[in-house]
């Protein structure tokens, strides 16, 4: 694997997945007031279908929008290089090559610095030295080409020599309630310590509302439990934490595991048996699950009963995973942070970000 694979992120061009608009195009562009289905000689307007489903239209038309962004950026640069070649006399070719060569110029430092920062790399490490450099210059040099290439955009936009006149998509606030069902914290999840207890505020007095839709099984959800507890440890008085099952198909373990720690709940032991199977995430099995309620410190008797008789609780568990489905999830972690979709493992800082704006907003 190149360095440049190991950093960079792989970008779809709108050529290999236009043929996904080419069927759903017609709902993603239709207006709110025309009508998407009849029953029983009752007209349901897109409007009516896009309110119960905003999430999963928002990605829809993100995607769409993404696709025209990205088509507009290549027929530019057609045209760029086409004008740029026309004006120095050589083919598309030549006049594009020396174009990004005068601008990706690579020194012999930013080699040496960059192979010192990634010197540790396993991959990068076992290349001889010769190698390496190569690796480490065409990373570089495909960079800065890339760099050059979005500042001609840039400046391409400022000029209005290119105009998406296609709207962007207004990323929405989601109205998601709190329910009896889900499980609230406070607080960060430290032994001997409640973090159900208020701890500053309470229920929907508390400024900021973070609802997270995450499984055990899930590698990225783990990744991201640091983030959370530095965000349960520093805006503590100011967040309610709340935790949603949404066990993916392909997890056999994902819902077991969210029943075992439901029934932990039952004895308000839910966020003590949420770390231990987080930290032990390879051992789901029953007898596994088992033990981690003992060191969560349940009473193993009822929670034996809890687990034998889980239908009440899948039944919650479908109903997380119906709601996150409506708001667009198709992954997970999520979050939504007040309503604003947070997907993915996202770092202590896009947390801030967002939980600073929302408590400016509250003043």
């Amino acid at each position: 694997m190149t360095i440049k694979r190991i950093v960079n992120s792989i970008f779809v061009s709108a050529v290999s997945v236009g043929i996904f608009f080419a069927g759903s195009g017609a709902h993603a562009m239709a207006s709110d007031s025309d009508g998407a289905f009849k029953v029983a000689g009752k007209v349901v307007t897109m409007k009516e279908i896009r309110k119960a489903n905003e999430g999963e239209f928002f990605e829809l038309d993100k995607r769409r929008y993404g696709l025209i962004e990205q088509a507009a950026r290549e027929k530019y640069l057609e045209y760029y290089w086409q004008k740029l070649a026309k004006d120095s006399g050589k083919s598309v070719a030549a006049a594009k090559s020396e174009y990004l060569e005068k601008s990706a110029k690579v020194s012999a430092d930013d080699v040496k610095s960059t192979l010192a920062q990634f010197k540790d790399h396993p991959q990068l490490s076992k290349m001889p030295k010769a190698d390496q450099e190569k690796q480490i210059k065409d990373y570089l040099k495909g960079r800065k080409e890339e760099e050059a290439t979005e500042k001609l955009l840039d400046a391409a936009r400022k000029s209005k020599d290119l105009v998406i006149l296609a709207t962007a998509p207004k990323e929405p606030v989601f109205n998601i309630s709190v329910n009896s069902t889900d499980k609230v914290r406070y607080a960060a999840i430290k032994d001997g310590t409640d973090p159900t207890a208020p701890a500053g505020c309470t229920g929907n007095d508390c400024p900021v509302t973070i609802v997270e839709y995450s499984e055990f099984q899930c590698p990225y959800c783990k990744r991201t439990l640091e983030a959370a507890e530095q965000v349960m440890t520093e805006y503590k008085g100011k967040v309610r934490w709340v935790v949603r099952d949404f066990p993916l198909s392909f997890h056999d373990r994902a819902k077991p595991a969210a029943v075992a720690a439901t029934c932990a709940g039952q004895q308000n032991k839910y966020w003590q048996m949420y770390k231990t199977i987080f930290d032990n995430q390879q051992k789901l099995s029953d007898s596994d699950l088992e033990q981690h309620a003992k060191q969560s410190g349940v009473d193993l008797k009822a929670w034996k009963a809890c687990v034998k008789e889980p239908k009440e609780i899948e039944a919650q568990i479908d109903s997380n995973v119906k709601s996150a489905m409506s708001l667009g999830v198709n992954g997970t972690p999520a979050f939504f942070v007040n309503g604003r979709k947070l997907p993915g493992a996202v770092p202590y800082a896009d947390f801030r970000r967002v939980i600073e704006e929302e408590l400016k907003a509250k003043k």
